[in-house]
């Protein structure tokens, strides 16, 4: 094994974030046992994933959600981009820390607080997060039918998020508020992330591209 020593803690996530800390592989496998079949010794002979893997990240995604926040049924379609956990957690995060700052530097939690997300996706992840981490009540919007089926059948699957998070189908490509809020409803923050790439083929050549170059190669 290389002496080199590798942090223990990601620093330039945000302090809340469960996954600052090296992942508890151990812990994961425990909660996804398929994962086993995909860690392996990197570069530095310690055990690790295979991102440029595509079930591979899926599962240990589906082991974080699991391990830390307690969200024990994760399925939509793998032609869907799978969402990196701690990445979005930060968001969530430094949303929340927005708030805060108009709170007295106290970041509101509970039913208090309703955030709308445009273009929830088929993971609905950012509302898994904010629901489990501050219990903020979602409405997540869509202009894809699968999309709103695959969420919504993440939230009717898991206990901790029923009642909280309120997927809308957004029939006009071209409105964002309109179609999906009524005029007495008041929400108290809109996030919204666009996609990064077209397509699940496009990510995993980004991913490539990105394992090519940290091995010196282009």
């Amino acid at each position: 094994m290389s002496s080199e020593k590798k942090p223990k803690e990601k620093a330039r996530l945000h302090v809340r974030n469960k996954n600052r800390e090296r992942y508890d592989l151990e812990a994961l496998k425990t909660v996804q046992p398929e994962l086993k079949g995909f860690i392996k010794p990197n570069k530095f002979g310690v055990e690790s994933i295979d991102f440029s893997n595509p079930r591979a990240v899926k599962l240990l995604n589906k082991a974080l959600l699991n391990h830390y926040y307690g969200i024990e049924n994760w399925e939509f379609p793998d032609e869907n981009l799978c969402p990196p956990i701690p990445g979005r957690a930060d968001y969530i995060h430094h949303i929340a820390d927005v708030l805060g700052d108009t709170n007295a530097g106290n970041v509101p939690s509970g039913n208090k607080i309703t955030c709308l997300e445009i273009g929830v996706g088929a993971s609905c992840i950012y509302p898994i997060i904010g629901v489990t981490e501050y219990g903020w009540n979602f409405i997540g919007s869509d202009i894809d039918p699968k999309s709103i089926v695959s969420a919504k059948h993440i939230v009717n699957s898991n206990p901790s998020l029923k009642g909280k998070i309120e997927c809308r189908l957004q029939k006009s490509a071209r409105d964002i508020f309109r179609g999906i809020l009524s005029p007495d409803e008041k929400i108290d923050l809109v996030i919204c992330n666009p996609p990064f790439h077209s397509s699940m083929e496009e990510a995993q050549k980004g991913s490539r591209r990105k394992k090519r170059t940290s091995r010196g190669k282009k």
